[in-house]
């Protein structure tokens, strides 16, 4: 029987290659009991690696609407913040302004009137709030303030009163002034976007509008009330009685605008509420790939633990035969 003799260099590179092997297969195996994956997914799908992959871009996909959805939430709950202050301005001033009575004395309303010149500037401060560099009010416009400064507004109104002197002239001068599309608040007191509201995409299926702008109707309302408000304490021309007049009138428009201000905070606490029920669904349908993604790479740990131990005890093996074939002498034969 022919007998294949192996020699000295050969038989240690073939030692080698098996130390080498068996380092290898020791290396991923403590790889897989430390992480619980498979290393090799590939061989351990049989090759079969299309699921995974569309488990895997489904999984980016939510990944990007679960980031957008957290970003929408912040921003509806930044409006749902400002809608809050706002209103809460408006009902201060509405209160003091609705004490006003013709036998009020002068001291009385010339403070109402000092105190709504400072409650208008808050609310247009307010509503141009920015979060995170980004103006909430100013629909697609993020960069965008949401309205021009109080102080302009007001000096803007002023101008277009012209020496309007009668409560009836100053009223209508205001309107006018909010009310026209081709000047006043539309040109110059609203400076954010006007096209569509800005869509977001949360899901496949599921986009939300955010419907909220510093020149929406209730908005201008509450606004045009408190500038009337505003106004009465910059025209110096007026007589008390006027000034009177004005103030109670904004008293009584500020205290109808709160049906207004409910409306909108009510709209941005329904995309609220819808936000939070799709960000549940889409956590439900993540964990559920999460599952069975792990099902396909995760490593059994006690076969990889049991193989682990195989693998030691093969390279222990190794060692002790290479070593003791490295003592073999020609001594020993004779």
């Amino acid at each position: 029987m022919p007998v294949t003799s192996v020699g000295d260099m050969a038989q240690q590179f073939v030692s080698m290659r098996n130390g080498g092997r068996i380092k290898t297969d020791l290396s991923q195996l403590a790889q897989s009991l430390s992480t619980g994956r498979v290393t090799d997914v590939t061989a351990t799908l049989g090759g079969e690696t299309a699921r995974l992959s569309g488990i895997n871009y489904t999984l980016n996909q939510l990944e990007s609407y679960e980031q957008v959805s957290k970003e929408t939430t912040q921003t509806l709950s930044g409006i749902q913040t400002i809608l809050s202050q706002v209103n809460s301005l408006r009902a201060q001033t509405s209160e003091q302004l609705l004490l006003l009575s013709d036998e009020s004395n002068p001291s009385q309303i010339d403070e109402a009137g000092r105190a709504s010149r400072e409650t208008f500037n808050q609310m247009i401060a307010t509503l141009n709030t920015r979060v995170a560099d980004r103006s909430l009010l100013s629909g697609s416009a993020v960069e965008a303030q949401a309205l021009a400064d109080g102080d302009d507004m007001i000096a803007d109104m002023i101008a277009t009163l012209g020496g309007a002197t009668t409560s009836d002239d100053i009223l209508q001068g205001i309107d006018t002034w909010f009310d026209d599309p081709a000047g006043g608040f539309e040109t110059m007191g609203y400076l954010g976007d006007r096209g569509p509201d800005p869509e977001k995409r949360l899901s496949d299926t599921k986009s939300l509008v955010i419907d909220a702008r510093a020149n929406d109707a209730e908005i201008i309302n509450l606004l045009k009330a408190a500038a009337v408000a505003a106004i009465a304490d910059e025209l110096p021309t007026i007589d008390l009685q006027t000034k009177s007049t004005l103030l109670q009138s904004a008293g009584r428009s500020l205290f109808a605008a709160a049906d207004g201000m409910v409306d909108v905070q009510a709209r941005i606490g329904f995309s609220e509420a819808n936000i939070a029920r799709w960000a549940a669904e889409l956590n439900a349908e993540k964990t559920a790939l999460q599952i069975a993604k792990n099902d396909m790479i995760s490593a059994d740990p006690f076969d990889t633990a049991s193989r682990l131990q195989s693998a030691q005890l093969q390279l222990e093996t190794h060692y002790s035969v290479t070593a003791r074939m490295s003592r073999i002498s020609l001594l020993d034969y004779i």
